[in-house]
């Protein structure tokens, strides 16, 4: 089990990590909530018994959960706007940036925040740790249906077309079989 859990820890960080600060660099929050993860699983009796892809399943569930019970129900039924240092980018206005990588990422980043906690959850499960839906939704607890609707919200909720610059949005070549319909 400690390989199985030595393993998932990466991809635990990263995911910890998206979820409270919005990137991947170190967050002392994120890395200490995946320590404590790690932590319950080694002493569970319960984790022990589980496969491999039942513990991922588990450890991510774990991971949401704890999660949220640190947080304070305002931040979570509202938008849950995390740390103030993951926003580097966030007091700049669009047109001061130049669209270099660390401008997007930093965009994405405040966008990817700015979402709902559950719809950030649900995005960064199906996108950044590839599970499928109805995994997903058995982490979290919630219908396949239901975790449609959040990635649904979440998606809309993400405006990437502003991370490229006016001039570049102008420029953008869209195939000619594509007709725009009114």
């Amino acid at each position: 089990m400690r390989d199985d859990l030595e393993l998932s820890a990466p991809r635990l960080n990263r995911f910890a990590r998206a979820l409270i600060c919005g990137r991947s660099r170190p967050c002392t929050l994120a890395d200490n909530l995946v320590q404590e993860v790690l932590s319950s699983a080694l002493e569970s009796p319960s984790a022990h018994q589980l496969a491999e892809a039942d513990l991922r399943l588990h450890l991510y569930s774990l991971i949401t959960e704890l999660h949220r019970d640190r947080l304070s129900p305002e931040r979570i039924s509202g938008h849950a706007r995390m740390e103030k240092e993951s926003f580097s980018f966030a007091t700049q206005s669009t047109a001061e940036r130049t669209p270099d990588l660390t401008s997007i990422r930093g965009e994405l980043a405040s966008q990817l925040l700015a979402l709902g906690l559950d719809e950030r959850e649900a995005l960064l499960l199906v996108v950044l740790e590839e599970f499928t839906y109805a995994e997903a939704a058995r982490i979290l607890k919630i219908s396949r249906d239901n975790l449609i609707a959040r990635l649904a919200r979440a998606r809309d909720g993400l405006h990437l077309d502003l991370v490229l610059q006016p001039a570049e949005r102008a420029e953008r070549v869209y195939p000619s079989y594509l007709r725009l319909v009114k």
